[in-house]
């Protein structure tokens, strides 16, 4: 009973992040759009640096929520209460904590703005904006944001992602009209708040109807458990600096040495790449709860079977993704908003091995959760930061690549980390066994993705296709069904990949005979 509950809820999770994304996606373009033609370019840009300047301050909370929720597996498979109503209380304090240092930091900032923004004084609309964007940050932390973690250990993802994308619909339309009848960029802030404050309460509500531990007595944890949680949390802080450095700095970087304005443009092709990497982590990620229970409850052979199953679908999707990506980007953008707003082939090319780095992780980042093995691996990501920072200023301000030097900063980085430490500590203090079989899938597989992507970059199909809406649709139709053969055709003798075609027939017939 415990297998089918657990693999229910991973399907319900995994489907509701695909249903959820591709309705998202429609609102945020046409939020999108509203915004450049209503607002401007430059409030685009505004938003994108403030975004990534605020995203750097979260550097206070990152490591304790998931290292919270992989504490909250074991007493959730236990059915121990007390325990998890214990962590509660713990993450509640935190994150009241966590709030406050995050103002600090945020007003600690402000005086260096200007010269992020490239302007000698910072006027007073500015800096309401800022401030604005500031206390949305905070509010997040005071109102019962903790809570979502309790329904994440418990496998219902699903459950905040509806709740979340309702809010979303409705707070938008709201927005929709601000822009609309008053051009004021301040007033759709304002709604943003609105929404957050919203969204926390709901989820609060949500998670006490399912889950009461109102009258629940508190047991106290452990010194080992306390031990145990601080070097995870400390390891997954450091963990996550990476990430914040490498994400959160691209668009500050472009503002001090490029321009606001071009952190617009830049914005509109990683609000598409974003949405599609956020997809593939939500539905790889979401599986974590399901396979720590497995962890839990099961032997090193059977989670490194499962783990396959789930690497090889995660490179099918990053291969997808990523080269579909290459391939339609810039003809989708001069059919939405106009050649102007178009980056170089190049940049595009770059974009797609970025993010195929990226995504292709993924499937290692259920371990890590399912294992916690944020601790072990928390040197790696400093080395990661260092290097992405040197990489990307040594490409951006001494040879003058501009938006291409930021990202090979980052691909480089990535290289030279994430691609081989990563499922090294998976294999040695998670799995617990040798890498060879892993090493030789993963040479295969990237093989197979850039000898594609230098192939589609000479061959260049979108030159065979008429610039309109139905020669796009075409040429997304001809690029996705001629990447998916050329897939079966190179993997055809692959044993997970014929596990897959199993797996979803079975599916497919029992909802054919229902």
């Amino acid at each position: 009973m415990v297998t089918k509950t657990r693999t229910q809820r991973a399907f319900y999770n995994s489907a509701s992040s695909l249903v959820l994304f591709g309705l998202r996606l429609v609102v945020q373009f046409v939020n999108r759009s509203l915004f450049i033609k209503l607002l401007g370019i430059y409030y685009l840009g505004l938003n994108g640096v403030f975004s990534n300047i605020l995203g750097m301050l979260s550097l206070a909370e990152l490591g304790l929520g998931a290292s919270i929720v992989y504490a909250l597996y074991k007493p959730i498979a236990e059915n121990n209460k007390g325990k998890v109503i214990a962590y509660m209380n713990l993450y509640s304090k935190a994150y009241k904590f966590i709030g406050f240092i995050i103002l600090i930091l945020g007003l600690v900032v402000y005086p260096f703005l200007p010269a992020v923004l490239q302007i000698s004084k910072l006027g007073h609309e500015e800096t309401v904006i800022y401030i604005l964007f500031l206390i949305n940050s905070v509010i997040s932390y005071l109102l019962f944001s903790y809570k979502r973690s309790l329904l994440n250990a418990h496998q219902e993802n699903y459950i905040v992602s509806w709740l979340d994308f309702a809010l979303y619909v409705m707070i938008t339309i709201c927005q929709w009209s601000a822009m609309w009848l008053t051009h004021n960029y301040i007033l759709v802030l304002v709604l943003n708040i609105c929404s957050t404050i919203l969204s926390n309460f709901l989820v609060a509500f949500v998670t006490n109807k399912r889950h009461p531990l109102k009258n629940i007595i508190p047991e106290p944890i452990t010194q080992a458990e306390k031990n145990s949680l601080k070097k995870n949390v400390l390891g997954n802080i450091i963990g996550n600096i990476a990430t914040v450095v490498v994400f959160s700095t691209d668009n500050i970087l472009i503002s001090s040495f490029i321009s606001v304005t071009t952190v617009g443009i830049y914005s509109n092709y990683t609000m598409i790449t974003n949405s599609f990497n956020t997809l593939l982590s939500q539905v790889m990620v979401s599986q974590s709860a399901s396979v720590g229970n497995l962890v839990h409850t099961s032997n090193s052979d059977k989670v490194y079977d499962v783990y396959k199953r789930y690497q090889f679908a995660n490179f099918i999707s990053s291969y997808l993704v990523s080269l579909l990506i290459f391939i339609l980007i810039n003809p989708f953008i001069v059919l939405w908003i106009g050649k102007d707003y178009l980056l170089s082939t190049q940049i595009v090319l770059l974009l797609s091995m970025y993010i195929f780095l990226q995504t292709y992780r993924y499937s290692g980042f259920i371990l890590y959760n399912a294992y916690g093995l944020y601790w072990e691996s928390r040197y790696k990501p400093i080395v990661e930061a260092v290097l992405n920072l040197v990489f990307s200023l040594l490409f951006l301000v001494v040879f003058k690549w501009g938006i291409s030097g930021i990202l090979l900063g980052t691909i480089c980085s990535t290289l030279l980390t994430n691609t081989w430490y990563e499922p090294y500590i998976i294999f040695k203090y998670g799995l617990k066994r040798t890498m060879k079989e892993y090493i030789w899938i993963n040479i295969q597989q990237w093989l197979v993705y850039f000898v594609t992507l230098v192939g589609l970059y000479f061959i260049a199909p979108q030159r065979w296709f008429a610039p309109n809406l139905i020669g796009w649709l075409q040429l997304a139709t001809v690029s996705g069904s001629g990447l998916t053969v050329l897939l079966f055709i190179v993997l055809h003798k692959d044993e997970t990949l014929r596990w897959w075609l199993n797996f979803v027939s079975k599916r497919l017939l029992k909802i054919v005979r229902r």
